[in-house]
Order: structure tokens, then C-alpha cells, then sequence
């Protein structure tokens, strides 16, 4: 991946699976990362593994 230093990016469904390995990937990448879930135990986990930040929401309450 290119280097992302300086970027931000926002992971919807990153608590878990292709999701959490998208934020762990731009996160090496040099990226900020926002991971967003329902799930905010995984959230907040994946968050705290990849020095981001975790937003507990419900796309489906839009």
C-alpha cells in the first residue's frame, strides 16, 4: 500500500474480519484510522491495537 502519512480514514464494519484487516492495513500505512462498528468492544479493541480512534454506530439508524 502506499504511504498514507497524513491521510485519515474512516473503516465502517471494523470491529471484526475484512474490516478490522482493512484498518490494521492502513494503519501501517501511515494512516489515522477511525474504526466505526455496532460492535464497540471491538471497536474500541481494534482501535486501541492500531492507535486510532473507535465510534460505536448503526449505519442502519441513518
Amino acid at each position: 500500500m502506499t504511504d498514507l502519512a497524513g491521510r485519515s480514514a474512516l473503516v465502517t464494519g471494523g470491529a471484526s474480519g475484512i474490516g478490522a484487516a482493512c484498518a490494521r492495513a492502513l494503519a501501517d500505512s501511515g494512516a489515522a484510522v477511525t474504526v466505526a462498528d455496532i460492535d464497540d468492544v471491538g471497536a474500541k479493541a481494534v482501535a486501541q491495537e492500531i492507535g486510532g480512534t473507535a465510534w460505536t454506530l448503526d449505519l442502519l439508524d441513518v
